[in-house]
């Protein structure tokens, strides 16, 4: 039962009736196929026709796999962005220095004189930084130099009434009961502490107790290996 309508082969069905042919025309080159000509040159071109459509449609794997990545996809790869940095470049971070390493630098110098002491824990400036960031406002300093000068005047000219210590490995300590002010001197003079302690006398009657047992601990030590 038709409709009326004209019905045409899909492409499948003239690809087969193509391959049919194409083959008995080999196979029996005696037998004439009424206009096998004209039907193999129209299905030789749509076949062709088809598999460039189907090539273009079909993404390709090498371009997906040499396609270089965008760059939110590098920034992502090589760590967050610096916040800091210019065009969103994305930062890379070095190597940390060890503490050895940074003990070991050279001290930034402030009046001709090296600004804080380095401990294992870091270098001179990163130590003076730390400590400025704690206790600068508790003596009024606006910034780190005037953090360091008021050490300096502290530990170099010490108000009337001040303590004085000195630890075995040459380091002075010195407590201002009056103004609660203590501080920590390496043996040239450099800061290596200035800061107000929470219980002052407490605090200072500890450093002396400390400082007293070490010398008795190392006064017989030294008795016990002298026989």
């Amino acid at each position: 039962m038709t409709d009326g309508s004209i019905h045409t082969p899909d492409f499948s069905t003239q690809a087969f009736r193509f391959l049919v042919i194409r083959f008995l025309a080999i196979r029996f080159p005696a037998i004439r196929i009424p206009a096998f000509r004209r039907s193999s040159a129209l299905l030789s071109g749509g076949l062709v026709l088809a598999l460039s459509l189907a090539a273009c449609e079909r993404p390709s794997a090498v371009a997906a796999r040499s396609a270089p990545a965008s760059g939110s996809e590098v920034a992502y790869a090589a760590g967050s962005p610096d916040p800091g940095g210019r065009e969103g470049r994305p930062y890379e971070a070095g190597p940390a220095p060890r503490s050895q390493d940074r003990a070991e630098a050279p001290a930034p110098l402030l009046d001709g004189r090296p600004i804080w002491t380095s401990s294992r824990r870091g270098g001179a400036e990163e130590n003076a930084r730390k400590a400025f960031a704690r206790n600068g406002e508790s003596f009024g300093a606006k910034n780190l130099d005037a953090y360091v000068r008021k050490a300096r005047a502290f530990i170099e000219t010490p108000p009337s009434g001040a303590q004085r210590l000195t630890r075995r490995n040459g380091d002075v300590l010195m407590y201002h009961p009056g103004s609660n002010t203590f501080a920590v001197a390496s043996r040239d003079g450099t800061p290596r502490a200035f800061f107000q302690p929470d219980d002052g006398p407490a605090y200072w009657e500890a450093q002396k107790a400390r400082e007293s047992q070490g010398r008795t601990a190392s006064t017989g030590a030294a008795r016990s290996s002298d026989g």
